[in-house]
């Protein structure tokens, strides 16, 4: 399975429970709640870029390392510091000039 089908796995499995799931305050549902407030809810300007960033430094023969595993970025980058950022499926390498 990749990683959209988990994500569509859990998201159902998040709506089953919140519909048996009782609010700690309130005398119905987390999901009953959850429908009365949707419509208050404010819509996000732009999709959540979750990730984690490190620095790193790019070696002579341009290559960055992350968990064990070596990487080639463009010569450009070598010898310099770069910003890797790392996703859920990817990795990206980013540098300033």
């Amino acid at each position: 399975p990749d990683l959209g089908a988990l994500n569509a796995w859990l998201e159902a499995r998040c709506m089953d429970c919140w519909e048996r799931l009782r609010h700690a305050e309130l005398p119905c549902s987390v999901s009953e709640v959850h429908a009365s407030e949707r419509p208050h809810l404010m819509v996000p300007g732009r999709p959540f870029d979750g990730f984690v960033e490190q620095t790193k430094r790019v070696s002579p023969t341009c290559l960055i390392q992350f968990e064990g595993n070596r990487y080639s970025v463009p010569a450009s980058f070598a010898n310099r510091p770069v910003s890797l950022r790392v996703y859920p499926d990817r990795l990206r390498v980013i540098a300033e000039g």
